[in-house]
């Protein structure tokens, strides 16, 4: 702490039995600091665990150096630690976080196969399916939702090469899924989720795809609450 600096503490501090004012002040700043480094060691466990205790301490506190928290409450503190990341450790902060974006989302009544199946069958082309505020969908460089799940499990798995890889993350009633999406299922979801309407967004869909498969996606899509309403005609209307 500088000298303009201490003689301010001083002026708001009182000195104790054996600590003048600078030092009662630099005491509660490392203790903030830990403090901003405990949470986002809460918010990244499995990146924690994949640079080890060390390195993601150090990560940690140069991101804490960079982006000094400014709100009472650090819900959204470590919002920019896969921005602040690379390669592995970017996508896996993202995996990270969508979770804990999605844990503090609004909940929202879904859309129900019952629901989904009113919808008359000529007007299905121009069906909207309204998203889940609780759901994110990710793109990755590298497979870290494997990853992320063998970690969870126990293992301690070595980090993969690059690999691309998609995955929803979502909020069904109280518990956070992550859904695995092959290329064909990320295309179709990612285009939904767009806003596309239903028959420009089945468009990008490859004809080989199996019509059996994609109304299975469909299926099970809807029953894990990914989407909440049906929107008929142009966003407009």
């Amino acid at each position: 702490m500088d000298d303009a600096r201490s003689q301010e503490a001083a002026g708001h501090l009182t000195r104790g039995p054996k600590l003048d004012a600078r030092e009662r002040l630099a005491i509660y700043q490392r203790a903030y600091r830990a403090r901003l480094v405990e949470c986002l060691a809460d918010d990244y466990p499995v990146l924690k665990n994949a640079l080890g205790d060390e390195a993601f301490e150090k990560l940690a506190t140069a991101y804490v150096a960079r982006f000094p928290s400014v709100a009472p409450n650090l819900n959204a503190y470590g919002r920019h630690m896969p921005g602040f990341c690379e390669g592995f450790a970017a996508d896996l902060a993202a995996l990270e976080w969508a979770i804990v974006e999605v844990i503090h989302a609004p909940g929202e009544a879904p859309l129900t196969l019952e629901g989904l199946g009113s919808v008359p069958m000529e007007k299905w082309v121009e069906a909207r399916l309204r998203p889940n505020s609780a759901l994110r969908l990710l793109r990755f460089a590298y497979p870290v939702n494997a990853y992320f799940q063998a970690d969870r499990e126990g293992a301690r798995p070595t980090i993969p090469p690059p690999d691309p890889s998609a995955t929803a993350v979502y909020r069904s009633a109280l518990t956070v899924w992550r859904m695995a999406l092959s290329p064909p299922m990320a295309a179709l979801l990612s285009a939904l989720v767009a806003g596309k309407a239903l028959g420009e967004a089945l468009a990008q869909v490859d004809d080989d795809e199996s019509p059996d498969h994609v109304m299975a996606w469909f299926r099970h899509w809807v029953s894990s609450g990914l989407f909440v309403g049906v929107d008929l005609g142009s966003p407009s209307t």
